[in-house]
């Protein structure tokens, strides 16, 4: 189970797209701008399931150098993307899954960090109002350091957990928890997302988040811990369509 997002999908309906775009602008006392954007595709069949999901961060600022001429100057900059493949068994909710997933943050220890897991996939429940699955499974992960004597590469044997809880909480209101740990003896990464969206108009939903991500490895000079916040308007679709909701982060 990869970070998925949205609405617990319809009962006829086995695939869906979602695609995100959000645009920060700050001129004053701050001058910044930054661009995030995420595509979801996901597809329910018979014996089989996917899902894949690619995002991407951009970030600048301006500076001023000693002439008082100004210039941008990158603060972040970071691509990730993931697919999940589930194969059913007997029981539809019981699964064997293949997961991989690459990240490249250029403001990172890393050049890059990947890993390939397999494992168990099972969905405890699911009714009218929510839905529980999670998935475990041994992996192996690979983080590449930079050009410095410092840091050294990392790679070996990890055990891969992730949990999702979604929870319709009206008609126009639902609640999601997601959870993924990647762990080894000397090394713990964790990714959490917490939102909350409801309907405002219509098909719009305005969603709130709440992202932290936690690396055990941070570099002295770096906090272990990453949180985002982040209002979304999103206008979901039916699966032949693509989503293109309006992000603001914070």
């Amino acid at each position: 189970m990869s970070d998925s997002g949205g609405t617990l999908p319809a009962t006829d309906s086995n695939i869906s797209a979602t695609g995100e775009l959000g645009l920060l602008y700050n001129k004053g006392n701050t001058n910044s701008s930054s661009i995030n954007a995420k595509f979801n595709i996901s597809q329910e069949l018979d014996k089989w399931s996917y899902q894949a999901i690619a995002n991407t961060r951009y970030k600048t600022s301006k500076e001023a150098d000693d002439g008082g001429d100004e210039y941008d100057v990158t603060t972040a900059q970071k691509n990730f993307i993931s697919t999940q493949i589930d194969f059913k068994l007997a029981s539809p909710d019981e699964r064997i899954f293949i997961y991989a997933e690459y990240e490249n943050d250029r403001f990172d220890i890393y050049d890059y960090q990947t890993l390939v897991a397999s494992g168990w996939s099972e969905r405890l429940w699911r009714d009218e109002f929510s839905e529980f699955k999670y998935s475990v499974g041994p992996g192996y992960a690979i983080a590449e350091a930079k050009n410095d004597e410092d840091n050294d590469d990392l790679q070996g044997v990890i055990l891969r957990t992730a949990l999702e809880y979604t929870l319709e909480i009206s008609k126009s209101a639902q609640f999601r928890q997601f959870i993924s740990t990647e762990t080894d003896p000397e090394y713990t990464r964790t990714k959490s997302e917490t939102s909350l969206s409801t309907k405002i108009f219509g098909s719009l939903a305005m969603k709130l988040s709440f992202i932290m991500e936690h690396n055990s490895n941070a570099e002295v000079t770096q906090e272990s811990l990453d949180t985002e916040t982040a209002v979304t308007l999103v206008y979901p679709v039916s699966y032949t369509h693509l989503t293109l909701p309006t992000i603001c982060s914070v």
